[in-house]
């Protein structure tokens, strides 16, 4: 008896599904969905047109109403969602076009009022990294160390200068490491960093914690304590940098094109410019997708379609990157980043090549640990799973993360590896 009962119930999903999945359907949930754009209720619309599409994907002229219902509905961001993904349809057909003009037209009503910014460089390769404004006041912690108090007093300046300039950017200063979101460390430098008679370094240096499940766990800002001659940083040195590191505790992960921002590569100036606070407001407003609490809602700007699509992003990224290397050769992240990026467009040997040389200038085991973590999927795309699972466990060994556990799960489960 129960057998039949359940025989019954799958004939029933069947047809139903085949039913649903019928040009019938396709045909109906069309003219449903066409009348109420006609009539000018484009949302009404829309789980119609899905339907239809769901029913007959084929059909291009479906597809192009579904993107003018879209482009004319209110662009929430399910919305632009929805619109950015219709213009990246593999047949590039009159309908993928049409969706991809509409794409761009809401992109900038949505940018309306932003005016000059440097959004594209404020990703971190794919991913919106920020904290959820939940989250505020961003609690700090500061570690006590043999530095000059003006090192303290300059940071606290410049941590006064990102509250006052901006509406929402607060913080607070909390006394356990273990309860900060943005740390605040102090390091001796290494003097090996000179050669040839000349000595090319950062102040300071910011790396984000991010757990397996692209959870934000906390910002980690460490500051040399001196130059490689063992002379202190000037008050205007430790200012100006810890105003530039601050911007990438906040989420703006790369750098300014422009030398008159703070987020410029080579900092040189005092005061957040127009383009720094107006690429921070657009970071906010776009739905992150590593960040410290999980995100929901409808008001959100989706990254690909505010910022731009994969590829001009990453080759800007890689622009951006050759710069900062050229400026800082000595710095491990750079050739970590840069490494990501080609890995990202599949060009796995530049990969590769970065990430033996942020190997030879890595100081820290968090660099040591993206290093490995990064060879690992490099060679996993690659298939060759034995290198990829000799790094997988190099970073395993450093951190024991559920990212590099997976990874080496994925790799035991093929078979004849």
């Amino acid at each position: 008896m129960h057998r039949k009962i359940l025989l019954t119930l799958f004939v029933v999903v069947l047809l139903a599904a085949l039913i649903y999945k019928s040009p019938l359907s396709a045909m109906y949930n069309y003219n449903q969905a066409k009348s109420l754009l006609d009539n000018g209720k484009y949302e009404q619309s829309l789980p119609y047109f899905e339907r239809a599409i769901f029913a007959d994907p084929s059909k291009s002229l479906t597809r192009y109403f579904y993107a003018e219902a879209l482009a004319k509905s209110k662009p929430t961001y399910s919305v632009q969602k929805k619109l950015y993904e219709l213009s990246q349809h593999p047949s590039n057909d009159n309908a993928a076009k049409y969706a991809k003009s509409k794409a761009t037209q809401v992109k900038y009503t949505l940018l309306k009022g932003i005016g000059d910014n440097y959004i594209y460089n404020a990703a971190s390769g794919k991913d919106i990294v920020r904290w959820s404004t939940q989250s505020f006041p961003l609690k700090v912690y500061i570690e006590k160390s043999d530095v000059p108090q003006y090192y303290y007093g300059n940071i606290r300046s410049a941590l006064g200068q990102w509250t006052n300039r901006t509406t929402f950017i607060k913080f607070t200063e909390v006394n356990n490491e273990s309860d900060a979101q943005i740390v605040i460390r102090f390091r001796n430098i290494d003097s090996s960093i000179c050669g040839s008679g000349t000595c090319k370094y950062v102040v300071a240096y910011t790396e984000p914690q991010i757990s397996g499940n692209n959870t934000l766990k906390q910002m980690v800002l460490t500051f040399y304590k001196t130059n490689p001659r063992n002379q202190n940083f000037s008050q205007n040195e430790i200012y100006k940098t810890a105003l530039h590191e601050l911007g990438h505790t906040l989420g703006i992960m790369g750098h300014s094109d422009y030398q008159g921002d703070i987020m410029y590569a080579s900092q040189g100036h005092t005061t957040l410019s127009g383009r720094d606070l107006k690429t921070l407001v657009l970071l906010y407003r776009t739905k992150p997708t590593i960040t410290d609490k999980a995100q929901s809602g409808e008001t959100f700007y989706y990254a690909p379609l505010v910022i731009g699509e994969d590829d001009v992003l990453i080759n800007k990224k890689i622009e951006e990157l050759t710069k900062y290397i050229r400026t800082y050769p000595h710095m491990a992240t750079g050739y970590i980043n840069l490494g990501g990026a080609y890995g990202d467009i599949g060009e796995f040997e530049k990969a590769l090549q970065n990430m033996g040389l942020a190997e030879r200038y890595a100081k820290t085991s968090d660099e040591r640990y993206l290093i490995y973590y990064n060879k690992a999927i490099i060679y996993y795309n690659m298939q060759n799973y034995d290198r990829a699972m000799q790094y997988a466990q190099q970073a395993q060994s450093i951190k024991n993360e559920p990212s590099v556990a997976e990874l080496i799960q994925e790799i035991n489960d093929i078979p004849h590896r």
